[in-house]
């Protein structure tokens, strides 16, 4: 399970929108040309996620999420996987079958098949891949 202190920045009904905490160390890492966090730092604008609750919360308060193992990899896979498998699977039928137009009308529609399963594995598996509120501060 992987653990991260964020800080509410909007209630709302069911739920609250979360930011991450901007982190002064970022710019003396090692690991900074690599990471993600240090990419969103500069651009300057804090990512911000919905986490469904039914705890009280205020804005400004900080919490603890926990991101169940394996869910990032996993929903990643699922959103960005599936269409393009689908769009290369369909280009390589398409090519098979009759083409060059043929190729891009049939890769067309594995990317749409793609996006529809996508949104259907994700609808599936939210609460799932969903990040918890463990710890409140």
């Amino acid at each position: 399970m992987a653990q991260e202190t964020v800080l509410v920045a909007d209630v709302g009904e069911g739920g609250v929108w979360v930011e991450s905490e901007q982190k002064s160390s970022c710019g003396g890492c090692q690991a900074k040309s690599g990471c993600g966090q240090s990419a969103l730092e500069k651009i300057g604008r804090p990512v911000r996620l919905w986490v469904d609750t039914t705890e009280s919360l205020a804005v400004g308060q900080r919490v603890v999420l926990d991101l169940p193992e394996g869910s990032l990899l996993l929903s990643s896979m699922t959103l960005y996987g599936l269409p393009l498998a689908g769009l290369i699977g369909g280009a390589v039928v398409g090519q098979a079958a009759g083409g060059e137009t043929a190729s891009m009308l049939i890769g067309g529609g594995g990317l749409l098949f793609g996006f529809a399963a996508a949104r259907w594995f994700s609808n599936r598996y939210r609460k799932r891949w969903s990040p918890v509120i463990v710890t409140v501060y």
